[in-house]
């Protein structure tokens, strides 16, 4: 659709005749002062009066103490810790196991019947707890009670055992040191201040021409052979074991186990507190 220049022309003219007559007015924004309004002013709640029973006491209801236990649990949002319970209370000084014979700060003694791990070895007498021995060690047939006077007995008895190995172990040790001197042909060829003197046994091996043993000498035929050549010595018991052999030059032999024809110095633990030195001398047969 085209329209004429002349049209064009007159439609312009209108519009802006029509501009012309407006108001200036009406072509600005208008703005009002915006006014200051004040906070609304809070509003006070008056406590609650506890209501009053016909005898002149608070209702139950309204009772000071349950409305500050309300506040307290916040209104039942949650439960407060109470402040002693049977966990964190402090136990009764007497009384129960700790006074009872036998016992000591709330635990028992008992005798170990078997080696039981973290907890000691058969014949132990030890203190645990009363659990631990009514469900780990009573029903298990594993330990049993035991009274002072028991103890007291089993350590009478201990005592007395362990003289009686001490006087076997120095006795044996003095076997040694008087056939090291009778080997050597008296007491006045050892040597002043010396540990050895004289050599206390002899074993004969087969051995090749440079000394070399067949099958060499280890520690358990040594304790053998010492059992067998003194038999009034004692040789029994896990305290008696041989602890060092050295060649004359003082080097230690490996694994104790002999290879070589020749003198070895040797020291065998007899009991607490007791050992002896000794020459072994093994030769050719």
């Amino acid at each position: 659709m085209a329209f004429s220049r002349s049209s064009v022309i007159v439609f312009m003219a209108l519009v802006a005749a029509a501009a012309a007559e407006a108001p200036p007015s009406s072509l600005k924004a208008t703005y009002s002062k915006a006014s200051f309004v004040p906070p609304a002013a809070p509003t006070l709640i008056p406590p609650q009066k506890s209501v009053k029973s016909s005898a002149g006491w608070p209702s139950a209801v309204n009772h000071p103490s349950r409305r500050q236990q309300q506040i307290a649990t916040g209104y039942g949002t949650y439960h407060a810790i109470p402040t002693s319970t049977s966990l964190l209370a402090k136990k009764k000084k007497g009384g129960g196991a700790a006074t009872q014979q036998g016992s000591k700060k709330g635990k028992v003694q008992v005798m170990l019947l078997q080696t039981v791990p973290n907890i000691g070895q058969s014949g132990e007498v030890v203190f645990v707890s009363s659990a631990v021995f009514q469900n780990q060690l009573q029903r298990g047939g594993k330990a049993r009670r035991v009274t002072e006077e028991e103890v007291a007995k089993m350590e009478e008895e201990k005592e007395a055992h362990e003289k009686e190995l001490a006087d076997m172990a120095a006795k044996t040790k003095a076997i040694l040191e008087e056939a090291m001197v009778e080997n050597l042909g008296g007491e006045d060829q050892c040597e002043d201040n010396g540990d050895i003197c004289g050599v206390a046994l002899t074993l004969k091996r087969k051995a090749g021409p440079e000394g070399n043993l067949f099958g060499g000498v280890n520690p358990k035929q040594i304790m053998e052979a010492l059992k067998e050549n003194f038999p009034e010595g004692h040789w029994e018991g896990k305290q008696v074991k041989l602890t060092e052999v050295k060649d004359l030059d003082g080097k230690d032999v490996k694994k104790k186990d002999i290879k070589h024809t020749g003198d070895y110095s040797l020291n065998v633990a007899l009991g607490k507190g007791v050992d002896v030195r000794f020459v072994l001398s093994i030769v050719a047969e």
